[in-house]
């Protein structure tokens, strides 16, 4: 019986033309251009079950590297359940990073090291930038901040870049060479490494050693790359490395979202030129969405110049139309989301957001209006936002003359231009923050105006509604100013700050005072 007879027959499965060509694909290098919704995960385990069947594989095997660990344990679960006849022991799926810890393990066995793998390096960051950056004030840093430092320094090792690469290369942080430099000393300092190092060490070893890229070259004889459009310069490296030209890739370059981290479509735009001979399928038929989306989305890529021209089309047909909603604030989407539901109470509804922390407006209007909802990601996250954490220090430090740590966290980030040495007469006094600025020594009248002020702001935002009360640290304190200059800095997005501000406003809106903001919280 031949493979698409015994697929349809036994599987159940039916695949279209394109789909068939791509499956077929056998020696050399083939990518797939694998459209939103249309079959891309089906294409790749059927080809790894026809690789076996037709008896191309033969005793080798096939690593099929994927993007995600989740992604790989469903692949897997995929494959076994559709071929559960097969010699499994010949089919291997992996993430990229854990095929690299298997060879560096191995490797540093044979030479008497262990690895010693950094698994967070969010603390060890944020005391690398607290010290950097509080040489003229105290610096309390930000989640935020951290996770930003820490996608830069992945994005440059993914990349390969080298420290002279950042003074020419547009790295957009503060210091950063500085702070990369202590990050790596501290490493080597304590014998530890991060997820990225993995990466560099692992491509090391292979370009080095040939007669271990070698081996996995006679290892496997097919490999299979999933989400190729999120794949970095190391990462393709490493697989160039323990390919023999039998590599097939499967992406969409219209789905790229990880440049931030150094994944770059345009090694599929390059493919051609990378791999001479190789074949390009594409499929191009959505299973998943109705014709009028598909359409919307296609027109829209279109405006993408650099990218691989598609003919997407859907196989349901085109049955309902999409209706475009613009709303001047996410409350206000938010408020129609909630109507809509109301006036269908028993329809299913999906929100679906581009940062986790927006959830958080459309969670607290479906609480209110007493409507059961799940939220698949963290939201909370947004509750250790630093613009959130600077609005209730400012808020508790007007209810409370006596917390100095308030006071620590926001005095250099309004107008007060206090210096780091009054920062420090206030905690070591026992009196309340503005008398012991007062009492500060080196006194003069600029300073005691600056202070008077202080106190006079923050007397004043205790009376106001907890949205005027943050509109006023905003623009009359200063605080806005602050914002530019951390965003100018690169030590925080534009697109996050003003996502944190904007949630953070509307959260405010919904209380009457600032201890009910607070309570609220």
């Amino acid at each position: 019986m031949k493979y698409f007879d015994y697929l349809e027959k036994t599987k159940g499965i039916h695949l279209n033309s394109e789909q068939k060509k791509a499956v077929s694909h056998g020696h050399g290098a083939g990518l797939v251009l694998s459209t939103a919704g249309s079959g891309k995960t089906t294409v790749i385990t059927a080809r790894a079950g026809r690789l076996i069947y037709d008896g191309e594989l033969g005793k080798d095997r096939i690593l099929t590297i994927t993007f995600s660990k989740l992604a790989a344990r469903e692949m897997k679960t995929r494959f076994n359940s559709l071929f559960p006849e097969t010699n499994n022991s010949q089919i291997h799926f992996s993430t990229i990073h854990a095929f690299s810890y298997r060879v560096v393990r191995d490797y540093y066995k044979i030479i008497g090291k262990t690895i010693n793998l950094l698994k967070s390096n969010y603390d060890v960051l944020k005391n690398i930038m607290a010290k950097t950056y509080s040489k003229e004030g105290f610096y309390t840093v930000s989640p935020d901040e951290g996770e930003n430092l820490s996608s830069k320094i992945s994005y440059v090792k993914n990349l390969k870049l080298t420290v002279e690469d950042f003074k020419t290369e547009e790295i957009g942080i503060k210091d950063f060479e500085e702070m990369y430099l202590a990050y790596e000393e501290y490493k080597q300092k304590n014998g530890l490494i991060d997820f990225d190092d993995m990466l560099i060490i692992c491509e090391k070893i292979m370009k080095e050693n040939k007669r271990i890229s070698d081996r996995f070259k006679g290892f496997y004889k097919y490999i299979q790359l999933d989400e190729a459009q999120d794949t970095s310069k190391i990462q393709f490296d490493i697989i160039n490395h323990i390919s023999n030209g039998n590599l097939f890739m499967v992406g969409d370059d219209d789905q790229s979202i990880y440049s931030f981290r150094g994944s770059s479509p345009q090694i599929m735009l390059d493919f051609k030129e990378t791999y001479k001979n190789a074949s390009i399928y594409s499929l191009d038929i959505n299973y998943r969405c109705d014709g009028n989306t598909v359409e919307a989305a296609k027109n829209f890529i279109l405006k993408n110049k650099s990218r691989y021209p598609k003919n997407i089309t859907s196989h349901k047909g085109k049955k309902e139309k999409p209706i475009i909603k613009s709303f001047l604030s996410r409350r206000q989407q938010s408020e129609y989301v909630v109507d809509q539901i109301k006036k269908k109470p028993d329809m299913q509804t999906a929100i679906l957001y581009r940062y986790n922390i927006s959830s958080v407006i459309a969670a607290e209007m479906l609480r209110k209006n007493g409507i059961e909802f799940f939220i698949k990601e963290d939201g909370s996250k947004f509750f250790n936002s630093s613009v959130l954490r600077d609005t209730i220090s400012f808020f508790k430090l007007s209810l409370d003359p006596y917390d100095k740590e308030s006071f620590i966290n926001i005095y250099y980030k309004c107008q007060t231009f206090f210096t780091k040495e009054m920062s420090l007469h206030v905690l070591k006094s026992k009196k309340n923050v503005y008398d012991s600025l007062i009492g500060f020594p080196k006194m003069d009248k600029l300073r005691k105006k600056n202070i008077r002020s202080f106190k006079y702001d923050m007397n004043h935002i205790s009376k106001l509604r907890p949205d005027e009360a943050l509109e006023y640290i905003r623009y009359d304190m200063g605080y806005e100013d602050y914002l530019s200059r951390m965003e100018k800095d690169g030590r925080i997005t534009y697109s996050s700050m003003f996502l944190n501000v904007e949630i953070t406003k509307e959260i405010c809106r919904n209380s009457e005072n600032i201890i009910g903001f607070l309570s609220n919280l």
